[in-house]
């Protein structure tokens, strides 16, 4: 069993980590160094930190974690199977792939090869590209102790959806899954993540995913989060799109005890479109937490950013998004937008769009709402024959919905509106 220590410093976290209980392969070994000696000179994140300024880390800082590969294990998917809807399926058991629940598919179109196969390949251009690892401790904790991963490259317009799903069980366990997309010139790629834990306890899952766009490409991310007791998550999504791609992401979070998603694109090519969608409801005392940075470092470039919340009861929702427009991004059209509705009045929205422009041909706009639902939308309701429940509800449907719409497979929408309770 490999064990980490946690205490109020990085270095104690990992101090007993054994590398050979963990794959080694000599592909990666210099950038796991690097990542090794950065953690060295990190701690966790205090809510001095602007960047962390409304989520404490400190409930994952203070266990105790092991790592525990059940990779061989057959287990039941049908729970985040989405009906009607056939994709190609890539299982991860706490952190390292399943091949035996695997369902990959044989094609000219997509090439998939686990980090663990034994073929050599170039990683080197793109791995860890752009990944904050000098600031962000756990960016630099996945890159030098992931457990698994794979690299995705389309090679054509492949249509059928890859289905990532993560499936957790343990108590104090902790997961660190590592993958790459990338689509190649003149390529289509769709990938959709969900998640599964079972008997989870104090289960720390930290994933990275990096995101490769060539010339005249397209991804659409999609991510259902639904998570029991006993999880808390931390996603790390770095997109670098290059000329003329188009890069969608959808995260859905439906519940959580503590989740973090953070997403930075680098728009490094002109005339690229860049569109961030997300709806959360936290409930109870979950904290829900999406932080998002678009840079738009090449001109003739348009981002949308839409992000709403529903926060019942005592829980805490977080969004913190910015869109930096540098100095020769010309034409530039970004938008940002973040409303929210607090149901009760225990619960917390902290809000924070952020421009920083540095062109002066540019429409840009930022803005954020919060507020209550609308007493008198209840009551005419109510008086049309619903439950005061029912028509909360509706309404809170009716206002979640708008980003719901933007999913572009009929299937998944339709499984995202039951899972809101707005089928």
């Amino acid at each position: 069993m490999t064990t980490i220590i946690a205490n109020n410093k990085v270095s104690e976290f990992v101090s007993s980590i054994a590398n050979e209980n963990l794959p080694c392969w000599e592909k990666f070994s210099e950038s796991r160094k690097k990542a090794k000696e950065i953690l060295t000179q990190l701690d966790f994140p205090t809510t001095r930190n602007e960047y962390w300024k409304y989520s404490r880390v400190t409930k994952i800082a203070r266990e105790t974690y092991h790592f525990k590969n059940l990779s061989e294990e057959k287990i039941d998917l049908d729970e985040v199977r989405i009906p009607d809807l056939e994709t190609y399926e890539i299982v991860f058991i706490n952190g390292f792939i399943s091949l035996v629940n695997s369902n990959l598919p044989s094609s000219d179109e997509l090439e998939i090869v686990a980090f663990s196969d034994s073929k050599s390949h170039d990683y080197d251009s793109c791995f860890s590209k752009n990944l904050d690892s000098i600031t962000n401790i756990f960016s630099a904790l996945n890159t030098a102790y992931f457990t698994d991963g794979v690299l995705i490259k389309a090679k054509g317009e492949f249509a059928k959806p890859i289905h990532i799903i993560h499936y957790s069980t343990g108590e104090n366990i902790i997961s660190q899954p590592r993958n790459m997309f990338v689509s190649t010139t003149n390529s289509s790629l769709t990938i959709l993540k969900s998640s599964i834990n079972n008997n989870t306890n104090k289960f720390f899952q930290n994933s990275v995913n990096e995101f490769f766009l060539e010339k005249n490409s397209k991804l659409n991310f999609y991510v259902i989060q639904d998570y029991k007791k006993g999880m808390n998550v931390m996603t790390t999504n770095v997109v670098n799109q290059e000329r003329d791609s188009v890069f969608s992401a959808y995260n859905y979070t439906i519940k959580g005890d503590w989740i973090r998603n953070n997403t930075n694109v680098f728009v490094n090519g002109k005339n690229c479109e860049t569109n961030l969608f997300g709806a959360y409801q936290p409930t109870g005392s979950e904290h829900i937490d999406n932080h998002t940075i678009v840079d738009h470092l090449a001109a003739h470039c348009e981002s949308n950013e839409h992000y709403k919340g529903t926060i019942a009861d005592k829980a805490t929702g977080v969004f913190n998004g910015k869109v930096f427009v540098r100095k020769d991004s010309q034409k530039i059209n970004a938008f940002q937008s973040n409303n929210n509705v607090l149901l009760s009045d225990e619960a917390t929205m902290n809000s924070k769009p952020e421009l920083e422009i540095y062109a002066d041909d540019v429409k840009c706009s930022h803005g954020s709402t919060s507020g209550q639902l609308d007493d008198e939308a209840v009551f005419y309701l109510q008086s049309r024959g619903l439950s005061k429940k029912s028509a909360t509800a509706l309404l809170i449907g009716a206002f979640l919905g708008e980003v719901v719409e933007k999913i572009e497979i009929p299937e998944l929408k339709e499984k995202v509106l039951e899972l809101y309770g707005m089928e």
